[in-house]
């Protein structure tokens, strides 16, 4: 009985070993659309605490509107940048995004950046970030980044980026 097993057990692996398996190998489009936009959610991590969020961005040219979530959908802040300058829940406030959200919540993320890293696949962005793709996914047949890590190279912070939603607008 013992021989049967093992012998029915050395089948099943060996019909294991000859299973197909294709690495998915993402393919990027070349050049970012003028208007898109995305969502998903944020765990971030710095020194002092860990927040999880919800945001969503719609980027027009080079005007965007930034809209974070707080868990379980408790609060949202509306953020807008244009020619006018930037305004947060539509009060205009005289600083810029990073100085903004480093003085609201101890952290800022890098959102000029995000077009090149979901359009380009790029895994280096500037001096600053160091960004890995660790997945991918498939949105309308297209490959998109799914999960993509940040990591500030002289601040403690740490983004990790869920993607649940890409879209290219006309």
């Amino acid at each position: 009985m013992k021989w049967m097993i093992i012998l029915l057990f050395g089948w099943f692996l060996q019909g294991c070993t000859t299973l197909e398996s294709k690495p998915v190998k993402p393919s990027s489009s070349l050049t970012i659309p003028m208007q898109w936009q995305t969502q998903g959610r944020a765990s971030v991590s710095t020194s002092e605490h860990n927040q999880n969020i919800g945001f969503a961005i719609d980027f027009k040219n080079q005007n965007y509107t930034l809209t974070l979530s707080a868990s379980l959908g408790l609060g949202q802040v509306v953020v807008k940048s244009n020619a006018q300058g930037l305004s947060v829940n539509d009060q205009q406030i005289d600083t810029n995004l990073e100085q903004w959200m480093i003085n609201e919540f101890g952290w800022h993320f890098p959102i000029q950046k995000l077009a090149p890293i979901l359009f380009q696949h790029q895994q280096s962005i500037d001096q600053e970030w160091q960004v890995k793709i660790a997945s991918y996914q498939q949105i309308n047949g297209v490959s998109y980044p799914k999960i993509v890590r940040l990591n500030h190279l002289t601040k403690a912070i740490k983004i990790k980026l869920l993607i649940s939603k890409v879209n290219k607008l006309k």
